[in-house]
């Protein structure tokens, strides 16, 4: 994390002068381009006439139901917290009112709504994109949790190659713990559930969706790779990453000795 005070230069060749990173010291970086981020800041008014009181300039609500803590007023999106992302607030909507249209029409099932998701994705929509979804392999290791990794690149994307785009990577961490298993009488070698996965490169975003829907039903390797992905797509660097993990990938190009 780093703040830029001034930015010189043009034509690909930019210099940020001074840049104060987390240690404060200051220094000076060359380079083609820089891509700014900005942090967001809440300002919600007088709320306290509702009764509404803020924790971190956020409200607290039930996070399965989202109620504040004033009884009949909800809050979702942004204003209750991380990530503060559009498909994740609209999803949260949806919850809130279903339970206020239960409680209101004397539906007790949909009153029962909650929010349950695993995971939820998010897109940095650069060029080319990043995409992810769950758990990262820092995250993993450091909640103790042995991950078998797919990895496959675009390089050997017949599509990506076609489109003149084959910078980018597709990569899928399974469960290796020892008691992993897919129920096919395997277990270890990348046979556990997913937990996670990634993308960098052309439409990222468009396909993470995928990923994020085999965590949330639990999928394994080889419930991936056996699924028949059309080709030439990009997304089908999803089913050659679980096989890759799996170890029965056949399409990628023999490793430089």
């Amino acid at each position: 994390v780093a703040s830029v005070k001034e930015l010189h230069g043009a034509n690909g060749n930019l210099e940020a002068v001074p840049l104060t990173g987390a240690d404060k010291k200051e220094w000076r970086h060359t380079a083609n381009a820089f891509l700014p981020f900005f942090g967001l800041t809440m300002k919600l008014g007088p709320i306290a006439e509702f009764g509404l009181n803020l924790h971190e300039n956020l409200i607290p609500v039930d996070t399965e139901k989202f109620e504040s803590q004033t009884a009949g007023i909800f809050a979702i999106g942004d204003i209750v917290g991380q990530p503060m992302l559009a498909h994740k607030a609209v999803h949260e909507a949806h919850v809130a009112a279903e339970v206020i249209a239960g409680e209101l029409l004397g539906q007790p099932e949909w009153a029962k709504a909650a929010f349950d998701a695993r995971v939820i994705p998010s897109v940095a929509y650069t060029d080319p994109e990043v995409a992810w979804v769950g758990l990262t392999e820092d995250q993993a290791k450091a909640q103790g949790i042995k991950v078998k990794k797919g990895l496959f690149p675009w390089t050997a994307s017949g599509r990506a190659i076609a489109n003149g785009r084959d910078e980018g990577v597709t990569k899928l961490l399974f469960d290796d713990s020892p008691e992993a298993g897919s129920g096919d009488g395997h277990t270890g070698r990348g046979h556990g559930k997913i937990l996670g996965g990634g993308m960098v490169g052309t439409h990222a975003g468009d396909m993470i969706g995928e990923i994020a829907l085999a965590i949330e039903m639990g999928a394994d390797a080889v419930d991936i790779g056996k699924t028949i992905h059309p080709h030439p797509t990009l997304g089908e660097s999803m089913g050659m990453a679980a096989e890759v993990a799996h170890g029965s990938c056949t399409d990628l190009p023999p490793s430089k000795k």
